[in-house]
């Protein structure tokens, strides 16, 4: 296979990439406090050994992704358990397997338990970890600016939202969580806002037109790789009729 199809495959490998983050956006432009994901992607060169008379190799790197930061737009819904994030932070929640991880979707309900949960079931935590329990038969549930939560009156727990100093170092774990290596500090430029959601940040007529330009590259590449094929397989038909 000759460098023309490494570069073809490389770059197509990064374009199946990129349709996967775009369609997860689309599917996910409902969804409370989700944010764009975009691909990352930059030249690599394979260099020669020097063993071989061939030129180094230049091909297209997937490095990864990035989140698009900017929020969603909040909206009043009245809703006792909904709560929107004015700021940076995130909330905590308890993933199932025990680990701390990070939304700002705040469509929240309570469980079995009378545990304050995310629409996935992830119980909210509290500082330190722990689940926060709304008392059965509240008739007065209040949420103030700073996350703390009384039920009639009585201070029941409080939400943990805490900030990075680095979003981007965040890792998307589906359904609008992520986790980190990195500890986040207690918020301090954030506030909890009950009664609101945040939405999507996601522009859906921005993501179908990206789907439409990857979908002809990937095509144009595709038909590159194609015609490079056919010029080989000429290529050694011809020698082997002047060999016979």
């Amino acid at each position: 296979m000759e460098n023309s199809l490494y570069v073809g495959l490389s770059r197509q490998l990064v374009l199946d990439h990129a349709m996967t983050l775009v369609a997860n956006n689309v599917a996910n432009a409902n969804t409370a406090g989700y944010r764009a994901q975009n691909p990352m992607f930059e030249e690599y060169i394979a260099k020669s050994s020097g063993y071989t008379n061939q030129d180094s190799l230049s091909m297209v790197y997937d490095m990864g992704q990035y989140d698009t930061t900017s929020p969603g737009s909040i909206s009043a819904t009245g809703g006792t358990y909904d709560i929107a994030l004015n700021g940076p932070g995130f909330i905590e929640v308890m993933a199932p397997s025990g680990a701390i991880q990070y939304t700002r979707g705040g469509d929240f309900t309570l469980n079995s338990n009378s545990e304050l949960v995310t629409s996935d079931g992830f119980r909210v935590s509290g500082p330190g970890g722990n689940p926060i329990a709304i008392p059965a038969g509240a008739n007065e549930v209040i949420i103030t600016d700073d996350g703390d939560i009384s039920a009639d009156g009585n201070i029941v727990g409080r939400i943990s939202v805490v900030e990075f100093d680095n979003i981007q170092s965040l890792t998307p774990e589906g359904n609008g969580l992520y986790s980190s290596k990195d500890t986040g500090r207690a918020a301090t430029e954030t506030v909890v806002k009950q009664g609101y959601l945040e939405g999507s940040n996601v522009n859906p007529v921005q993501e179908m037109t990206r789907m439409i330009e990857i979908l002809r590259t990937y095509q144009s590449t595709m038909r590159m790789i194609n015609n490079e094929h056919d010029r080989q397989v000429n290529a050694i038909k011809k020698i082997g009729e002047k060999a016979s």
